[in-house]
């Protein structure tokens, strides 16, 4: 358990300065220092490690230029001279053949050479005593000690440690090691097998949410724009039985918002296994490979970087997901409140979408900048960053800024949502999604059409507020203009006072009468102003009831005529032609 918490402590901290953000240097700044040295006024410190565990830290003058250090020997040098002693004694390189050091005989002595203590290692195999390091001035400094009072304390310390390491590598100690290593790895293989249990089982789950989703948005998607926004309108005499339909839709559309939850719950909960699963190796080969002597740098070097990289991406996916079930909730409760038109639902849901996809990016632009900190690989100014960043921008990303800029001020002045019906050029469908940098329309025929918000630069919004069928209907010449115009209006009247579509007609006297005249008959024209997106509904409704009321009244449609004129007669006779569809 304490080597558990010695590798978690260690695999937890790097992430701790993942918050903080690169420092500002002068552009003439010194080189960076070498990892794991620190600078403190004059002097340069480092640990020294024995079998990954930092003992001490040793100090040494500050080294201004390392590529030419000139009589100075840098401090890591000296580190990695003391760590290669401490390697030699409990490894037993570069010691005479067959010789292996006794723990319960090995001590370490102190000796003073050249007023400096030196501290040596001395044991009953060894010929003499093994030089390990001496005390110096600089450590004595850093440590606000004096010398022998450091020597007497780093005496204990690598006496303990060297015993430790020596007892660690005997046989039977191997022999442990090895079963310890076989008994997390089969726990290992217990908990994969159980949560790979779990997660298939969420898996059939989330196929079976997402075939029932897929099937109300079919069923949905063709009354949405309809009974919701008929449900806005403020009609008087509605009798209740005519609300039964579009309550029920409205039951039937919250249903399916909670669906999309539950659906999102499902997918958290296979993400959560499967990080679960992955800590659970991680964890189990960092244990590993901690339990040898032998490995225990390694672990912490190699196994150290995937820990803190599968750490931050856990976090960052785990913020991300938290805050959109936040950003759910939100909108469920907004949802809930019944004074809300559905208008302003919508809006909040396409604003919600746009913040999902701003936190997104934001997230992880900063755990890829803090990990790229962690691992130094930031340059030395930020100056020099934001500079490359910039020329990157005005050459490659111009037209990324200008998708930006457009998608934020098509949601500041709101000039369409989600679910509205637009045109732009020659495109038009209904929006499916929008962000900051697209927009998505679903055509007519179905096909998803991509836009970058660049190339919106006029845009024509069918399901705002309010919408018109500019309806035309064009009868026979010789037709009785009057009563045509009385069956058209009485049609009208009768539609707009149906129960069906009374909600939906807002107003038919904004404009009624001929509009043109010509060989091929008579046009005759109404406005019917309507709720957003009902406009082709009720005309498609509208040309049925008046092929019913033509036929009814002996009313035909306009068609061609051609007059033929007899070579050398000087009568002529009208010929009507049918109309032939292309």
């Amino acid at each position: 358990m304490v080597l558990i918490g010695e590798m978690m402590n260690f695999a937890i901290a790097p992430p701790i300065a993942l918050a903080q953000l690169p420092s500002l240097t002068a552009p003439n700044a010194a080189p960076p220092l070498p990892n794991g040295v620190e600078r403190r006024g004059s002097l340069e410190s480092t640990g020294v490690r024995l079998d990954g565990q930092e003992l001490f830290k040793i100090a040494s003058p500050a080294v201004a230029n390392r590529t030419e250090p000139g009589d100075q020997i840098p401090v890591e040098v000296r580190a990695r001279q003391i760590e290669a002693n401490l390697e030699q004694l409990v490894t037993g390189n570069g010691l005479p053949d067959g010789t292996v050091l006794d723990p319960k005989t090995l001590e370490v002595v102190i000796e003073t050479v050249n007023r400096q203590p030196v501290l040596f290692v001395n044991d009953a195999t060894l010929a003499e005593p093994k030089v390990l390091l001496t005390v110096t001035d600089a450590d004595a400094q850093y440590a606000s000690v004096n010398k022998t009072r450091l020597a007497s304390r780093w005496q204990e310390t690598l006496e303990s440690e060297l015993r430790q390491a020596l007892e660690l590598r005997k046989p039977e100690a191997l022999q442990q090691q090895i079963a310890t290593v076989v008994k997390v790895l089969g726990t290992n293989v217990l908990l994969t097998l159980i949560l790979g249990a779990a997660w298939a089982l969420f898996e059939q789950r989330k196929q079976r949410l997402e075939q029932r989703q897929a099937a109300e948005s079919v069923l949905i998607r063709t009354q949405e724009l309809a009974l919701v926004e008929a449900l806005d309108v403020e009609v008087l005499d509605v009798e209740l039985s005519d609300l039964e339909p579009k309550l029920r839709w409205l039951q039937a559309l919250r249903q399916h918002f909670s669906l999309q939850r539950r659906l999102e719950t499902v997918r958290f909960m296979r993400w959560l296994l499967f990080w679960a699963i992955a800590f659970v190796w991680v964890i189990g080969l960092a244990y590993s490979f901690h339990t040898f002597p032998q490995t225990r740098q390694f672990a912490k070097k190699v196994i150290a970087t995937p820990i803190v990289l599968l750490m931050t991406w856990f976090l960052t996916g785990l913020t991300n997901r938290l805050t959109n079930l936040l950003v759910d909730r939100f909108i469920q409760g907004r949802e809930q409140e019944q004074s809300l038109p559905a208008a302003t639902l919508q809006r909040i849901s396409t604003i919600a979408n746009v913040i999902k996809d701003l936190k997104v990016a934001l997230l992880y632009s900063v755990a890829i900048l803090g990990v790229l900190q962690w691992l130094n690989l930031l340059p030395g100014s930020i100056l020099t960053l934001g500079a490359l960043g910039a020329l990157a921008i005005s050459f490659a990303a111009q037209s990324l800024l200008k998708d930006l800029v457009n998608g934020f001020l098509i949601l500041l002045e709101d000039q369409f949502r989600i679910g509205d019906n637009i045109r732009v050029g020659s495109i038009s469908g209904i929006v499916e999604n929008l962000n900051l940098r697209v927009t998505q329309i679903r055509s007519d025929e179905g096909g998803l059409i991509t836009l970058p918000n660049s190339l919106i630069a006029e845009v024509e919004n069918r399901s705002r507020t309010w919408a018109r069928a500019d309806f035309r209907i064009e009868v026979a010449y010789h037709t009785n203009v009057d009563h045509a115009l009385a069956v058209v209006r009485e049609t009208v009247d009768r539609m707009a006072q149906d129960s069906q579509w009374q909600s939906m007609i807002l107003d038919t006297h904004e404009l009624f009468g001929v509009d043109q005249i010509s060989h091929t008959g008579i046009v005759i024209r109404i406005w019917i102003k309507t709720v957003p997106a009902m406009q082709w509904a009720i005309a498609r409704e509208l040309r049925r009831r008046l092929k019913i009321d033509f036929d009814r009244h002996q009313i035909q449609i306009g068609i061609p005529q051609q007059i033929m004129v007899e070579k050398g007669s000087g009568t002529s006779n009208p010929v009507e032609l049918p109309q032939t569809s292309e």
